[in-house]
């Protein structure tokens, strides 16, 4: 080499190409993102845990919710862009929650009966956070997949879950009310990812029913449920289910099903069909050969609000064949719902209320986990002789993939922001609206051109003397006991039973009969234009659906709310029409209702409701607790109390 060559040697590169070639390197020898880490998401309490660069996975049995989890992982650092729940250390779904926020103030407009928002958010620099998220499934062509690994394994423990089985029935002759209370406790082992060995047992307890040929075995200590279920993907297909052994209500056999989410999991088609027998735990054993078949096929479309609507067609338990539509609203950790069938050639209605059982939080990685139930349920169905039901203790795909729609994870999102530390600002409160005395929100016995608050209910009772009862007039008072609850924005449902003090039914062939005469009836309302100050609104309502239609009425009314100052009232005008046969028609013709408001627990109210002039004082105190007091007539004293309670 020439000794210039040493001496006087050229440099590699210039100082600026040096410095951009060693940022470069550094940028290739550390990862963009590091994801979060398998034993950081298992000190969470979550199980079946994986994670990598850009997807985490995990099994969420210690909050109730999928955003209250979502929450604390997010506490851990940036939530990756996939995050895959398991159930029953099966994939269920993917969800990628992206944020952003949109500086300057939120148009504040009217969001109907105080529904809250959910992918808008106030946050407290005065502008928006908008929350965008997305949900994909294995049936998915673009499914996403989950990180490999499972650490913390469900399949290592045991639960133990322990509740009360519970069925009633109303309106016997000698025994109005019956009732039947057991113990049931569950083992519950999940083997492999979508496996579950179900071992239960059932602890007689209060049986005020008679011997039932088709459950034997009512009164002894019995076997419920011995079964195993199985969940799998079919990729790119749906999601299936099987299950074999002994069910709920005396029934062994299997059962198969598929499911498929459609739209980002907006719809869900879902198919089952159940091959079964009788089996009775006596002396000696009872059982029938798996030769009864029941199933159904339908939708399930999830609108939003965590609102989903289900129609089906069925060949129910008992060999009845019909249909269902179904509505159901989930508000916070409870489900509310209602449905209405075709079944047997009767009509049936009924009412679904599923409530959580505590702990909310719950302890996750010992071997065996004892502890109640998650959830209790409890329905009303207008028939108890068997009509319109379905096979019980099966495996279930809709519940399988609960509260992994879009809209359940939207309406959700400030459960998210709460797990996840933030500072939130309260929703905006919607006063609640004034219920009458026939257990619908309105005046004094007219309806309201609005419904319930949104997510809001009231229950109450209310005293009508003999002089104006609608039913047995002048022979006996009515005393009405009334849920009214917004179950949707812009719908309000009503369940009301009404009482006849010293009426007993049958009584004049039947002397010595306890049953007292009650009237069961649900009754809907919709706000097709809703009432704003200054803008007439507009609703149509029936009262007294299906039965003897006793209290039955039909009708459209418009209402004005005003206010002037601090002064507030309401102006209602409607018409009963008599579209339905009915027994009884409470609201016949033109009826009309003016309120006013001078002090803010204080409105004064008098209506014509069609048959007479009526006036009231309603007084809104503290606590929810609502006093009203009427003149029927302008001359008969009625009064009624009722409590409020805002459900979200």
């Amino acid at each position: 080499m020439p000794l210039h060559d040493l001496a006087d040697p050229s440099p590699a590169c210039e100082p600026a190409a040096c410095i951009a070639l060693i940022l470069g390197l550094l940028v290739v020898a550390v990862p963009a993102r590091a994801g979060l880490a398998p034993q950081a998401l298992a000190g969470l309490g979550l199980q079946n845990v994986a994670a990598d660069s850009t997807r985490a996975a995990f099994e969420n049995r210690r909050w109730r919710h999928p955003m209250d989890a979502l929450g604390h992982v997010a506490r851990l650092g940036p939530l990756p862009s996939w995050v895959v729940f398991r159930r029953q250390g099966l994939d269920a779904a993917a969800v990628a929650l992206t944020t952003e926020r949109v500086p300057g103030a939120l148009e504040v407009r009217d969001l109907g009966q105080g529904a809250a928002l959910s992918s808008a958010l106030l946050d407290t620099t005065g502008g928006v956070t908008r929350t965008a998220i997305a949900v994909r499934y294995p049936s998915d062509p673009d499914w996403p997949g989950a990180p490999p690994g499972r650490a913390r394994p469900t399949w290592r423990s045991v639960d133990l879950a322990i509740g009360p089985s519970f069925s009633y029935e109303l309106g016997r002759v000698f025994q109005p009310f019956l009732y039947r209370l057991d113990a049931q406790a569950t083992l519950l082992w999940n083997p492999w990812p979508g496996g579950l060995a179900r071992a239960g047992i059932i602890i007689h307890g209060h049986d005020d029913f008679d011997f039932d040929p088709e459950h034997p075995d009512r009164d002894k200590l019995r076997p419920e449920p011995l079964a195993f279920d199985q969940f799998a993907w079919v990729p790119g297909v749906a999601l299936v289910s099987a299950s074999g052994g002994v069910f709920g209500d005396n029934r062994w056999g299997f059962s198969v099903g598929a499911a498929r989410p459609l739209l980002g999991g907006r719809v869900l088609l879902d198919a089952q069909a159940d091959e079964t027998g009788f089996i009775a735990f006596v002396e000696g054993g009872l059982f029938s050969s798996p030769t009864r078949f029941s199933g159904f096929a339908g939708a399930t479309w999830h609108v939003g609000q965590d609102v989903s609507v289900r129609v089906r067609a069925e060949k129910f338990v008992l060999g009845d064949r019909g249909v269902e539509l179904a509505v159901d609203r989930a508000v916070r950790d409870m489900t509310v719902g209602v449905f209405a069938q075709r079944a047997g050639g009767e009509r049936i209605l009924g009412a679904r209320v599923t409530l959580p059982v505590p702990p909310f939080t719950r302890p996750t990685g010992a071997a065996l986990r004892v502890l109640p139930v998650e959830n209790w349920s409890v329905d009303y169905h207008s028939r108890s002789d068997g009509t319109g039901v379905e096979l019980s203790g099966v495996p279930s795909r809709e519940d399988f993939l609960a509260r992994l729609d879009p809209g359940a994870l939207e309406t959700n999102v400030r459960r998210f922001q709460k797990a996840r530390g933030d500072r939130l600002e309260p929703l905006p409160a919607t006063p609640p609206a004034l219920v009458s005395f026939v257990g619908t929100t309105g005046f004094v016995n007219t309806p309201w051109a609005g419904v319930m608050t949104d997510q809001g209910a009231e229950a109450g009772y209310s005293h009508v003397p003999k002089r104006w009862a609608y039913d047995q007039r002048g022979v006996h008072d009515n005393d009405i006991a009334y849920v009214a609850l917004g179950l949707l924005p812009r719908v309000e449902v009503d369940a009301r039973i009404t009482m006849f003090p010293g009426l007993k039914t049958f009584g004049d062939v039947v002397p010595e009969s306890r049953l007292t005469d009650t009237d069961y009836m649900a009754s809907g309302r919709v706000s097709l234009i809703d009432p704003q100050n200054g803008r007439p609104g507009l609703a149509a309502g029936v009262d007294d659906v299906q039965g003897t239609r006793r209290f039955h009425s039909s009708y459209l009314v418009s209402g004005l709310p005003v206010h002037i100052l601090q002064v507030q009232g309401r102006f209602s005008l409607g018409y009963a029409f008599r579209i339905f046969k009915a027994t009884r028609y409470t609201l016949d013709g033109v009826f009309g209702a003016a309120e006013i408001s001078p002090l803010r627990y204080v409105a004064g109210q008098v209506e014509y409701d069609s048959e007479k002039w009526n006036v009231a004082l309603a007084v809104p105190t503290p606590f929810g607790l609502r006093v009203r007091a009427a003149l029927l007539n302008l001359r008969t004293p009625s009064v009624g109390v009722g409590w409020y309670v805002p459900l979200r």
